[in-house]
């Protein structure tokens, strides 16, 4: 019976930081796309609303594959 790799607790720090980074960016996006739906220049509004969300995806994202990094990929490929 084979050795299960176990989890390197470093990179699956840096995988959690990298989502609690996510948090504020999904919170401001969807609200500042809810007040400049709203306003008269929506533009103000959304254009960081929108770039906010997208940066959420990515880092949530980013936290999601390092986590998963730390979890399956062998000593020998870090």
């Amino acid at each position: 019976m084979s050795e299960q790799p176990s989890t390197d607790r470093d990179v699956l720090s840096k995988g959690i930081k990298k989502l609690m980074l996510a948090i504020p960016f999904f919170i401001a996006g969807p609200i500042l796309i809810y007040i400049g739906a709203g306003s008269e220049h929506p533009i103000v509004f959304l254009m960081p609303g929108i770039a906010f969300a997208i940066l959420a995806v990515v880092f949530m994202y980013q936290g999601i594959q390092t986590i998963m990094d730390s979890m399956f990929k062998s000593t020998k490929t870090r």
